[in-house]
């Protein structure tokens, strides 16, 4: 027999849902096969366990229920509140943090100045941040193919 079919049997037996041959079956189970009382302590404690589960006072009105099940529900906007407070410290974060000297875009723009003349020892210093490479352009620009008429 499978362990299902075990599982099963045993979980009716302690219903009291099993027939007679059924019984005899799991009883001869318990005497003689160690796994099959282990599971069957095992599902018994699991019983006591729910039945020894505190059940809340009925007394309370199904208005109140629900009211406190809508409580519980509604909460994910608090989340959302959250996170979207935390995405916005980040952005000002970022940005004050672009504000202050010795950033790693500065440092990526002296190497790219460095590689473009390689000439030059020291990185040119200008006011702007744009750059145009007029006589060597950073990457090969491709041809437009003509099309035939």
């Amino acid at each position: 027999m499978q362990k299902r079919d075990c599982f099963e049997l045993l979980s009716a037996y302690l219903d009291g849902e099993v027939t007679a041959t059924e019984r005899r079956q799991v009883e001869e189970w318990l005497s003689t096969d160690a796994s099959v009382k282990c599971l069957y302590k095992r599902l018994l404690n699991l019983r006591q366990g729910l039945q020894n589960i505190p059940v809340p006072p009925t007394n309370q009105s199904s208005e109140t229920t629900i009211e406190q099940v809508l409580k519980r529900v509604n909460r994910p906007q608090d989340l959302a509140w959250m996170f979207a407070g935390a995405a916005l410290a980040a952005c000002i974060l970022g940005t004050v943090s672009s504000l202050f000297p010795g950033n790693s875009s500065r440092i990526l723009q002296v190497a790219e100045t460095t590689e473009l003349t390689p000439t030059m020892t020291q990185p040119a210093t200008s006011d702007s941040s744009l750059m145009v490479a007029l006589n060597k352009p950073v990457m090969e620009i491709p041809k437009t193919a003509i099309a035939p008429k």
